[in-house]
C-alpha cells in the first residue's frame, strides 16, 4: 500500500514540478522586465538583453535536467516493468510444469496399480477419475503442455478410437500445439480443439465428429477421419488430402480449402459453402458424395 501511494505521489511531484519551474520564469522575467521599465538600465547598469542572457542559462540547464530525470525514470521504470513480468512469465511456466507433471504422476499411479488400461466394469470409477483429472488439467496448461498430456494418453492407449478409455468429450485442446505427431485411430470425439496446431499431424481413421476445430490449423493427413458434424468454420485446410473423409453435415463456413483434394469424401449436408465454391477451391472432387447425395463424376 505504502509503495502505490508512493509510486502516485511521484508521479503527482512531476507535473507540480514542471508547474513551479514555469511560474518561477515567468516571476523573473516579470521582475526584470519592470526594474528595467522603472529604472531603464536595470540592477547594476545592466540592459534587458544582458538581464535575458544570464536568465536563459539556468533556464536551459533546468528544462534539460528534468528532461534528462524524467527520460531516466521513464526508461528505469520500463526496465522494472520488463523485469517484472518477465519473473511472472517464468512463475506461471513453472507452475505449469509442476501441474503437468503431477497429473503425469498421478495418472501413471492410476495405470500401474489402479487397472486404468482396462476396460472390465469394476474399473468404472477409476476410468471417471482419470477423466475428471485430464478435463481439469488441460485449461491450466499452454498449448505445447496439452500437446504433452495427448501425447501421454494416446502412447498409454487411452484415446484409442474404437475403445476410449479416457473420453476427451468436451476437453480442452484449444490452441493445443499438436503438429507433426501420429494421431491415427485417436478418439477426439467432441473436443474443443479451437485455434489448435494440427500441421503435418497423422489424423488418418480418427474420430473428430462433433469437434470444435474452428480457426485450427488442419493442414494434416485426414485419410478417412471421420470429421461428421465437426465445426471447421475457418480451419485452414490448405492443401490437404482427406481422401474418403466422412464430412457429413461439417459446417465449413470460411474454411480455406485451396488445393485440398476431396476426392471419395462425404460431402453429404455441409454447411457454410456452396457447390460452385467446392468446385473453385478443391483440388479434386472425383467421386465425393455432394451435398445433395449426388456422386461426383
Amino acid at each position: 500500500m505504502e509503495a502505490k501511494l508512493r509510486a502516485r505521489w511521484q508521479k503527482a511531484k512531476r507535473p507540480l514540478a514542471v508547474i513551479g519551474l514555469i511560474v518561477a520564469l515567468v516571476m523573473v522575467i516579470v521582475l526584470i522586465f519592470v526594474e528595467v521599465r522603472l529604472y531603464g538600465t536595470g540592477f547594476a547598469g545592466k540592459t534587458l538583453g544582458e538581464w535575458l542572457q544570464l536568465l536563459i542559462i539556468p533556464a536551459v540547464l533546468a528544462v534539460g535536467g528534468y528532461a534528462f530525470t524524467y527520460t531516466t525514470s521513464r526508461n528505469e521504470r520500463a526496465a522494472t516493468e520488463k523485469r517484472t513480468q518477465a519473473e511472472r512469465d517464468i512463475s506461471l511456466d513453472n507452475q505449469r510444469e509442476a501441474v503437468l507433471q503431477d497429473y503425469i504422476d498421478k495418472m501413471a499411479e492410476l495405470l500401474l496399480k489402479d487397472h486404468l488400461s482396462e476396460l472390465k466394469p469394476e474399473y468404472k470409477e477409476v476410468r471417471k477419475i482419470a477423466r475428471v483429472r485430464t478435463l481439469t488439467v488441460l485449461p491450466r496448461l499452454d498449448g505445447n503442455r496439452k500437446g504433452s498430456v495427448l501425447q501421454f494418453l494416446y502412447e498409454s492407449n487411452l484415446i484409442d478410437r474404437d475403445n476410449p478409455i479416457v473420453d476427451l468429450n468436451g476437453a480442452d485442446l484449444s490452441h493445443a500445439d499438436l503438429g507433426c505427431v501420429n494421431w491415427d485411430h485417436t478418439n477426439l470425439r467432441r473436443a474443443n480443439l479451437r485455434k489448435a496446431n494440427l500441421w503435418g499431424a497423422c489424423l488418418d481413421d480418427a474420430d473428430l465428429s462433433h469437434a470444435n476445430l474452428r480457426e485450427a490449423d488442419l493442414r494434416a493427413f485426414l485419410m478417412r477421419t471421420t470429421l461428421k458434424n465437426a465445426q471447421l468454420q475457418k480451419a485452414d485446410l490448405r492443401g490437404s488430402v482427406p481422401t474418403g473423409t466422412d464430412l457429413t453435415f461439417a459446417n465449413l463456413r470460411n474454411a480455406d480449402l485451396y488445393d485440398t483434394d476431396l476426392s471419395f469424401t462425404d460431402l453429404t449436408g455441409i454447411q457454410g459453402i456452396t457447390v460452385e465454391e467446392l468446385k473453385k477451391k478443391a483440388r479434386s472432387l472425383q467421386g465425393a458424395t455432394m451435398p445433395d447425395g449426388s456422386k461426383h463424376p
